[in-house]
């Protein structure tokens, strides 16, 4: 999910007029943060909920575009996981009215408490047995409003179009606002049809395909909808209002295939206009993310979107609900389709698998289909906005908070950077995004934690990366808070350059030391040079030969890491005299039998390590020459770390 402002202050994909009243609110904080609302369970309401399986889903309800009014009927298709079954229960909000609760099709008995509601079955059903509930209710839900947040079921008028629009909003613990439901988010829906009896003059938009549109009576009509891939209880949903339907087929590239782009529009005549080139955008994204995460998960379907008075929008399987067309909108709840829908968060403190990814979709987006400069500009910003506070972890402390669910700062701006800087770290394109291709068709139809998706990263592109343990990045990135805080110090005399670089962090109780890769842009007037350093020391220099004249440095001058820089100077002083290592020579690099240390300060500590972190070897520099023995060493990269009082150094040492 996402707020709608900053897709405002963007250019379409394809230019398009984009005037006043496209504008929905704003407010500039993500949707979720919008609502405001009390706090939640972080489990299902009753663990008796656990003692079955959803296997499939109907929904059968009248609804309207005048208010939150719904009756009908829910069925419940289930296998039972306990050992015995002795009562069903489910959660449904206490502003619905239940009628009664068939089971198997025979009345029972049920009682209330809050919205915990049990039934009572006739007799225990034993494990592996399936069985059907039917709950008939109605009722009038709480409606949201526009900027005080939707709730469950929300019934608003568009302050700039004027429709009327009623709509479901079940993210996180809301769907028990307007159905019967297991609010699990490991209990993954098999299949569901939606079934929306409505006003003839409207139409009713939901999951999956539309696969018949009967005439009930004179004046409704139903919208008969069909979900035959597995859905998370928060990503089924609805919406009814004055909608023409703008309906075409996009192509994936390389393929006779195709896929229906659904789009429920307000009716009027001037909405479809404003927003058409956008619209038709998004089958080149579709296509484009294809070719980034694997295939869109549910093509044999649909994607679509249902126009509703929301700020921002909501990512609901096949159909998001949009509050407007902003293309980087668009193409965040397009990316959530992978990253949310195919694979859903494992537990709310993982919301990052949702909204990380989602967001970073914005920077894939831009830079593909725009420029590099307007990607870098949205990361930027990210960044930026990460360090408006000094701590907040990705990984959600508090799940019983949707505001710190949905807090903008960090499941979003951090998660994308997060991903950024593993991209990064990774150093290759082709590999990192085989990492999402394989963690889309591992995880497909599932749920993932930040733990699956740092399996599968260190199963794909390794444990260890140029120096780097991708444990050690996530208990850094993902589960640690804050960001690195450095001083940057160069000097350079003849072809010698030195750079300086130390290092604090803005959370040191959390990580006193982010081990990390940084990219050095050395700046001449003939020419600039980026030389890829890994920073493993509070305090480090680094040494380097280059035959041009250096007049300044840029820290990180491609913008992928999240830090602060306090200073960058050209420190006179820093040279072979005071600085560790500023003069060592090792040779041969790369060897065969043992490298030979010269010139390292007398009495520093000496380690050589693998790129695990494994110790292989430690000594003392002597005032002569320091052998290192590597004839038992397999062939490959080693790291070798100087330590005096003068600081510390490292390099990287090749084994033929």
């Amino acid at each position: 999910m996402r707020s709608f402002l900053k897709s405002l202050l963007t250019v379409a994909l394809i230019p398009v007029s984009y005037f006043a009243m496209a504008q929905e609110n704003e407010n500039n904080t993500k949707c979720h943060a919008l609502k405001n609302k009390m706090a939640a369970r972080t489990t299902v309401a009753s663990v008796a909920e656990d003692d079955y399986d959803v296997k499939y889903v109907k929904f059968d309800l009248n609804v309207s575009n005048t208010s939150t009014y719904l009756a009908g009927n829910v069925s419940t298709t289930a296998t039972v996981v306990a050992a015995s079954l002795s009562s069903y229960v489910f959660e449904l909000n206490t502003l619905l009215t239940i009628d009664s609760v068939l089971i198997n099709g025979a009345p029972r008995p049920f009682t209330s408490a809050g919205v915990v509601r049990t039934v009572n079955l006739a007799a225990p059903l034993s494990a592996g047995t399936s069985f059907t509930a039917q709950v008939f209710y109605s009722g009038t839900p709480t409606s949201g409003t526009l900027f005080g947040g939707s709730l469950g079921v929300n019934c608003i008028s568009s302050p700039s179009w004027g429709n009327k629009a009623t709509y479901t909003l079940s993210e996180s613990y809301h769907a028990n606002e307007w159905w019967p439901c297991k609010q699990s988010l490991r209990d993954k829906i098999d299949s569901v049809d939606v079934w929306l009896t409505v006003p003839d003059t409207l139409k009713g938009g939901s999951n999956g395909v539309l696969t018949a549109v009967t005439t009930v009576d004179a004046t409704h009509k139903r919208f008969e909808w069909k979900e035959r891939f597995p859905i998370d209880y928060y990503l089924v949903s609805f919406s009814v209002a004055n909608y023409v339907d703008y309906s075409y087929y996009m192509h994936f590239t390389a393929s006779t295939d195709s896929m229906l782009v659904q789009n429920y529009v307000y009716s009027n005549p001037a909405t479809l206009p404003n927003f058409k080139s956008r619209i038709d955008s998004t089958g080149m994204m579709i296509d484009y993310f294809s070719t980034l995460y694997g295939r869109y998960p549910f093509w044999q379907e649909k994607y679509g979107h249902c126009m509703a008075p929301l700020s921002g929008g909501m990512e609901h399987q096949t159909m998001t609900t949009l509050g407007n067309f902003g293309t980087t909108l668009i193409a965040h709840e397009l990316g959530h389709q992978w990253f949310g829908d195919n694979a859903t968060c494992g537990t709310w403190a993982d919301i990052f698998m949702n909204e990380g990814f989602a967001s970073y979709s914005e920077y894939l987006f831009e830079d593909h289909f725009w420029n590099h400069t307007a990607a870098i500009a949205t990361i930027s910003d990210q960044q930026t906005n990460v360090k408006t506070s000094a701590g907040g972890a990705v990984y959600v402390d508090d799940t019983t908070n949707e505001n710190r669910i949905f807090d903008s700062r960090l499941s979003y701006d951090k998660g994308a950077c997060l991903l950024h800087m593993l991209r990064f770290v990774i150093n290759n394109d082709n590999m990192f995004f085989q990492v999402l291709k394989t963690h889309q068709v591992q995880m497909r139809d599932s749920t993932a934690t930040i733990a699956d998706f740092k399996n599968t990263t260190a199963a794909i592109a390794g444990m260890t990366i140029d120096g780097m343990r991708i444990d050690t990045f996530f208990n850094q990135w993902a589960y640690g808070e804050g960001y690195p805080i450095y001083t940057a110090k160069w000097n350079q005399i003849g072809n010698d350059v030195w750079v300086k670089l130390d290092q604090t962090t803005s959370v040191p109780a959390s990580i006193p030391f982010y081990f990390t890769p940084i990219e050095l842009k050395l700046r001449s007037a003939t020419g600039d040079t980026i030389v890829r350093v890994f920073n493993n020391t509070a305090s480090q220099v680094f040494h380097f030969t280059w035959n041009r004249t250096m007049n300044n440095m840029v820290f990180d001058p491609n913008y992928w890491l999240l830090y602060e820089l306090t200073s960058t100077t050209h420190d006179v002083t820093l040279d072979v005299n005071n600085v560790a290592g500023s003069s060592i020579i090792i040779t041969p690099n790369p060897a065969s039998a043992s490298w030979t240390v010269n010139n390292a300060p007398s009495g520093s500590n000496m380690t050589l390590l693998d790129l695990s972190g494994r110790v292989l070897w430690q000594g003392s520099a002597t005032d002569k020459s320091t052998v290192i023995p590597a004839t038992d060493l397999a062939a490959g990269m080693y790291l070798l770390q100087i330590k005096s009082a003068q600081g510390a150094v490292s390099y990287k040492l090749i084994k033929q």
